[in-house]
């Protein structure tokens, strides 16, 4: 009886403990794009924002504005339902990165991670988007 009741006390600690790893705040900050895949972006017009209360982001791709769904664990970042406005964009670079981009976004989970002003988003441990916060 005594030895269960330790197993049931050691389960419900460690269940406290993983329930109690916190969640990066991506919050607060825009988030420019400065590597998308292997290319360095030098400054770049692309960013993201997250509103935390509402599991949404906004931004803007280069040409257009974006905006979509995101849920958020401590490990994995999940962007869904990505969608973004159709404004004419005459540079031919900026537009394919920009289709680039909501193609990488939309309905992809990432591992992330976020150290000081840096945000990562990694595909089986490689960047795919980097992101700086200002």
């Amino acid at each position: 009886m005594l030895m269960s009741g330790k197993i049931i006390l050691g389960l419900l600690i460690l269940t406290a403990c993983t329930s109690l790893r916190k969640i990066p705040d991506l919050g607060g900050l825009r988030w420019g794009l400065v590597q998308l895949q292997n290319e360095k972006l030098d400054s770049s017009p692309v960013y993201i924002q997250f509103d935390t209360s509402a599991h949404r982001f906004t931004g803007n791709a280069g040409c257009n504005k974006i905006s979509g769904n995101y849920t958020a664990t401590d490990k994995a970042l999940t962007f869904a339902e990505v969608i973004s406005t159709r404004m004419a964009c005459l540079d031919t670079r900026a537009n394919e990165r920009e289709s680039q981009l909501l193609r990488l976004l939309n309905n992809h989970t990432y591992a992330y991670d976020i150290n000081g002003a840096t945000l990562q988003l990694k595909d089986s441990g490689k960047v795919i988007l980097r992101f700086k916060g200002f």
